[in-house]
């Protein structure tokens, strides 16, 4: 009995075990059958809130976006809109206000003292806690070849006003910046192939699991009740597995990543556009491959010297620009621009999410999008009504096409709710003393 176990054991390694660190198309599955993805999305310097928020005549349901998101509403059905959230845990701690909201935007937690000059004459130093999509990743300890995925254009500097991912207290991650590099970290060897040739070799990889299938059958009555659990636990992860394989064996187009750009020089700024372009192309292929289920993308940092010349926009930088008075009209203008120019990015995000089927629905429909700053706006460093945008339908736990008008709700509030949206129930995120108990009111459910 033991001999016969152990050849099924080395079949099934071979065959089966094996199967999911081979290069195949790992993001499709049967229809009913999707995880739900999370991807943060950064955007430096805050915003200007009257030309974001709706008005206040709006409702939850009835509402028009200020021309600061107009490239959003080709998605308007896949969003919620998050007024009046205050970042309240970020007005605690050393340093400046782009120090403490960056470092709590998705921690939660009070700044630590380092050795970081800060704008209040005190050392700062990095979040006291773990960002929430790493918490995440510890919880659903999704089974994917990368547990979550860091990607930056021109995020290099590695102070607190640089950095938003932590792995836990003092713990910042660097994101990578090179899209080249990302690219053959997530998909080498997977480049584009034939799909005729790919759906004979899914083929294959299906007949072996035939084979382990049929020696489990004869296998399972002969075992002790203790092995028959193994087994039924095995059987489990084997059934997942060809339910993928089926899939993919029909759709091997959903994965099938490129190179999104060539070699490029990460601190160029007239490169800027096409290097966040790229990280996005990456995010959305690294989610439908299933390499990895949790992504975030930073967009620069905050307090950034980067003028966008992309655009012609030759003169200032992104931070003196959100920096200047209301009555600088040249200058707002400029600074307006690149507040749009972030939304497309967003927009451009979700459209190629929208574009990869699953089941009846979409990638966008089984993720979760949040796109958040460090502070409500530039030339005040408020930290106060800081607006967010939550998109996707979060395999169906997020009621979309709303506006939450929220009057100083604590915004680990909203980290707790994405937590919910994932399907982690937990009531507080972050430090304790800035939770309400629960998610906020109405948006989760």
């Amino acid at each position: 009995m033991s001999l016969h176990r152990r050849a099924f054991l080395r079949r099934a390694g071979a065959g089966a075990l094996a199967l999911p660190l081979l290069q195949l198309p790992r993001g499709a599955r049967a229809a009913g059958d999707f995880p739900t993805r999370l991807i943060l999305f950064f955007s430096p310097n805050g915003t200007k809130k009257e030309l974001w928020s709706p008005g206040p005549d709006a409702t939850e349901h009835a509402w028009t976006s200020g021309r600061l998101l107009a490239p959003l509403m080709r998605h308007r059905d896949r969003l919620v809109l998050v007024d009046g959230v205050d970042n309240a845990v970020a007005e605690e701690g050393p340093g400046g206000p782009h120090q403490r909201g960056m470092a709590s935007l998705l921690t939660g937690e009070v700044i630590t003292e380092g050795d970081f000059v800060g704008g209040d004459g005190r050392a700062a130093g990095w979040a006291g806690g773990p960002s929430v999509d790493q918490h995440a990743a510890r919880v659903l300890r999704p089974p994917t070849a990368l547990t979550t995925l860091e990607l930056g254009a021109r995020a290099l500097e590695a102070v607190p006003r640089g950095r938003m991912i932590y792995r836990g207290r003092e713990q910042p991650v660097a994101p990578l910046n090179d899209p080249t590099e990302a690219f053959h970290r997530l998909f080498s060897g997977l480049g584009p192939q034939d799909p005729a040739a790919t759906r004979r070799l899914l083929t294959r990889r299906q007949s072996v699991l035939d084979v382990v299938q049929a020696d489990f059958a004869a296998l399972r009555a002969k075992v002790t009740a203790e092995d028959r659990l193994k087994y039924d636990q095995h059987a489990d992860a084997l059934r997942d597995l060809e339910r993928r394989l089926g899939a993919v064996v029909a759709r091997p187009e959903l994965c099938n990543p490129t190179l999104p750009i060539e070699r490029a020089d990460v601190m160029s700024e007239v490169e800027f556009g096409p290097l966040v372009r790229a990280q996005i192309d990456l995010t959305v292929h690294a989610l439908a491959c299933d390499v990895t289920r949790i992504a975030s993308l930073q967009c620069s940092t905050s307090v950034n010297a980067l003028r966008f010349t992309f655009m012609g926009l030759d003169e200032h930088q992104g931070h003196s620009l959100s920096h200047a008075g209301d009555s600088s009209v040249d200058q707002q203008a400029e600074w307006e621009a690149m507040l749009v120019w972030y939304a497309e990015q967003l927009a451009y995000l979700l459209d190629g999410l929208a574009a990869v089927p699953e089941g009846d629905g979409t990638l966008l429909d089984n993720t979760l999008v949040l796109w958040g700053m460090e502070i409500g706006r530039g030339n005040s460093h408020s930290l106060k009504d800081i607006p967010f945008v939550l998109a996707g339908r979060a395999g169906g736990r997020l009621r979309t096409g709303r506006y939450l008008r929220y009057d100083g709700k604590p915004h680990n509030d909203l980290l707790v709710s994405v937590l919910h949206l994932l399907g982690i129930e937990q009531s507080t995120f972050g430090d304790a003393r800035f939770c309400s108990g629960g998610p906020l009111p109405g948006l989760v459910g």
